[in-house]
């Protein structure tokens, strides 16, 4: 078995085609970073790619760490203590993980073991795939921002980083660049944006939809369910499928995506590592 780690997302991307072939929606987050990073998208995060190989050479697991967010697509059980050694001989520190939760435990335990720091966990996911679509209505309109709506986008993108706890942020250029690729949607209500909706581009097949975020002020008024369903409806009439991530603790998002149509697929866990 073979660990190879690398930073050049286009040349990954070649690599490793025909195992993302296997279950693209599965690995949707890794499929994403590396488009992103190949198209200028990814603003100032920096993430290094992870395959595992087995002794014909032939792809058999994925994982990717961005600004030390460790992040397990499909690995073989016996990988994965090896994919953790792997980040830690590359000096690359880490402070969470997240994956399949027998995937994600076992790397946090083995991390913690070695470097002598402890893991617990932090939160649970839940990946939606969209069936069949209900669009909902809601006072106001939806629309592509523009660049005219970029300090709106970052304002709200941040927000939603703030309320999720997520530390990855986009610089102005990536959302500059997001917004020209049409990826980020508003619902306007009264002449003003109440909602933003991103949207990853098609990969293989899939597009995933987030962030998703209303201000406080905003909310209880449908807004995000109707421009989500908007949103889905446009992935769909591109000819790709539409997925989604909520965090399980949140009641309210979980209920409002099935409304509108998307399915659970299954779970992931995230673990906070201490060293």
């Amino acid at each position: 078995m073979r660990i190879d780690i690398t930073a050049d997302a286009a040349r990954f991307l070649d690599d490793v085609q025909p195992f993302l072939h296997g279950d693209p929606l599965r690995h949707t987050v890794i499929a994403t970073a590396l488009v992103n990073r190949i198209n200028g998208r990814s603003g100032g995060m920096v993430t290094q790619f992870v395959s595992v190989r087995d002794a014909a050479g032939t792809v058999v697991g994925l994982a990717q760490c961005t600004n030390g967010a460790a992040y397990l697509g499909e690995l073989p059980a016996q990988s994965i203590s090896a994919v953790a050694d792997a980040f830690r001989a590359r000096d690359i520190a880490l402070r969470s993980v997240e994956g399949d939760d027998a995937d994600a435990v076992a790397f946090a335990a083995h991390w913690s073991k070695t470097v002598g720091g402890t893991y617990r966990e932090k939160f649970s996911v839940r990946l939606f795939r969209l069936g069949t679509l209900l669009v909902p209505g809601a006072p106001g309109t939806p629309r592509q921002a523009t660049l005219d709506d970029v300090a709106v986008c970052i304002a709200m993108t941040e927000n939603f980083g703030v309320e999720a706890d997520v530390r990855h942020r986009l610089d102005e250029t990536a959302v500059r660049r997001r917004i020209e690729a049409g990826s980020s949607w508003l619902w306007e209500h009264d002449g003003q944006p109440v909602t933003l909706v991103a949207r990853q581009a098609a990969v293989l097949g899939w597009a995933r939809i987030g962030p998703v975020y209303t201000p406080p002020r905003f909310r209880g008024n449908g807004f995000a369910s109707a421009l989500t369903a908007t949103v889905a409806g446009r992935i769909r009439a591109e000819g790709a499928d539409a997925c989604l991530f909520t965090d399980l603790a949140n009641p309210t998002s979980n209920k409002i995506y099935q409304r509108i149509g998307f399915e659970p697929v299954r779970d992931f866990v995230h673990y906070t590592l201490t060293a």
